[in-house]
């Protein structure tokens, strides 16, 4: 009985891999008078060896248009079916069946006696995954269940061992013997697939399109530190008002340019009137009368100081700034640049560039502006003078000649006459025993008039 049963067991372990030897044959589809032709074809053929050689495959030698090497055809297109039924398969009591990734391992319990089938059969680690009333099977991963894979003869394969370990038996008599089988899966390692698709005939057109650049402008209203301006604080009239003009993700040769600037009493760019702060492409024409000045910074800020002033009848009003301004390259040219005007060499000088650029300040630089130009305003300040204004009094004239021409009572309205505001004087006053300094512009005592600044 012992050796039947060894003779059943050992019978399968060629039966066990017959299944994974198996390829996909390629067929024909039986035809009928009504059914359209077509093809069965395979999701791939595979080989132990090579069946074509790898120079079909290689782009460096194929421009794509070639037809199919005739060994190809041979090798993807299918022939006839074999119309000769499959051989039966013989039963047999262990049977191994592989995936692509998986090998499953089915037995039969008759095998394996009256003992506990579950507790004492392993493949390899790993205990029975499901059981039925005839079968005991084993599902996993080729990489579990201490399964090992090499070559052999050009095909990949896994190997694992069944074992069977009944408990020892006491006594003479033997009525359950262990035993081990292989099991193994056996891959090829050439495969041949197929990849749907065409080859289009591409036709060349030129498109152009401008790249508009990515980076952000501000302008904002800065202290003589440089810090940003509460928008509650006042600029002084007759001080430098201080300006910073930024772009954000600059690259490293790039430079932000400021082409023209001016400033107006409302929001609107379009508003007039105006006061021109730099013109002709970075031309800085306050420079020539004050003391308004570019400063040297980084290469994506641009900072400037103006001095302070105010349009006519227009002390404590909101003024705004409104700046061109783009992104160019590192080198200055005379419609990217930053020219201040040198009264002692009586020159226009570049900030970080050749002087030559700015030799245009003084009549036109350029009449078309560059690409990625953008409009900047800046939000409000304002401009107070350095002594607030005192109403002007209202006087009465009495005549006492009694004459046709003077006799109707005169009442004149005496108006401030407007001028330029001077530094800053002191001139000290007694008070008692003491000695005080009063501040105020110097020609007009303490009492201050609103000054226009043309």
């Amino acid at each position: 009985m012992v050796s039947l049963l060894l003779f059943l067991l050992l019978s399968s372990a060629d039966g066990g891999t017959e299944d994974s030897k198996q390829t996909n044959r390629p067929a024909m589809a039986t035809l009928t008078p009504t059914s359209p032709p077509f093809l069965h074809l395979p999701m791939f053929v595979d080989s132990k060896r090579p069946l074509v050689k790898m120079e079909h495959f290689s782009p460096a030698r194929r421009t794509g248009q070639e037809p199919i090497p005739e060994s190809l055809r041979e090798i993807l297109l299918p022939g006839r079916a074999d119309p000769s039924p499959p051989p039966v398969q013989p039963s047999v009591p262990v049977r191994t069946r592989c995936r692509e990734n998986q090998m499953r391992v089915q037995v039969e319990r008759s095998v394996l006696g009256s003992g506990d089938a579950h507790a004492q059969l392993t493949v390899g680690t790993c205990h029975a995954s499901k059981s039925t009333k005839d079968y005991l099977y084993f599902e996993f991963d080729l990489r579990t269940c201490g399964t090992k894979h090499r070559i052999i003869d050009d095909q990949l394969v896994y190997s694992n061992t069944l074992w069977y370990k009944p408990p020892k038996q006491q006594g003479p008599i033997r009525r359950l013997s262990a035993f081990s089988l292989p099991v193994s899966c056996y891959f090829n390692r050439f495969q041949y697939s197929y990849k749907m698709g065409y080859t289009p005939k591409v036709q060349i057109h030129r498109v152009v399109k401008r790249v508009r650049s990515a980076a952000k402008f501000s302008l904002t209203p800065r202290t003589a530190q440089w810090d940003r301006r509460s928008p509650s604080d006042a600029y002084v009239l007759g001080q430098p008002m201080f300006f910073e003009a930024e772009g954000r993700h600059l690259s490293e040769d790039e430079r932000l340019y400021v082409h023209a600037c001016y400033v107006t009493p409302e929001k609107s760019h379009a508003s007039t009137p105006r006061f021109a702060v730099v013109k002709n492409f970075g031309c800085m024409v306050e420079s020539k009368d004050g003391r308004s000045r570019f400063v040297p910074y980084k290469h994506s800020a641009v900072r400037f100081s103006v001095d302070a002033f105010l349009f006519r009848g227009a002390a404590g009003q909101q003024l705004y700034l409104h700046c061109t301004m783009s992104v160019g390259g590192s080198a200055a040219t005379p419609t990217a640049k930053s020219c201040n005007y040198n009264s002692t060499a009586r020159r226009w000088e570049e900030l970080f560039g050749l002087d030559s650029v700015c030799s245009c300040c003084d009549s036109n630089c350029s009449s078309a502006a560059p690409t990625g130009t953008k409009m900047i305003r800046s939000r409000p300040w304002t401009v107070e003078p350095v002594v607030r204004p005192t109403p002007t009094l209202r006087t009465k004239t009495f005549s006492t000649v009694t004459t046709a021409a003077a006799q109707a009572e005169a009442a004149e309205e005496e108006e401030p006459k407007p001028r330029r505001v001077q530094p800053e004087t002191t001139a000290p006053v007694e008070v008692g025993n003491m000695k005080v300094e009063l501040q105020g512009p110097s020609g007009g005592g303490l009492e201050g008039e609103e000054t226009e600044e043309e």
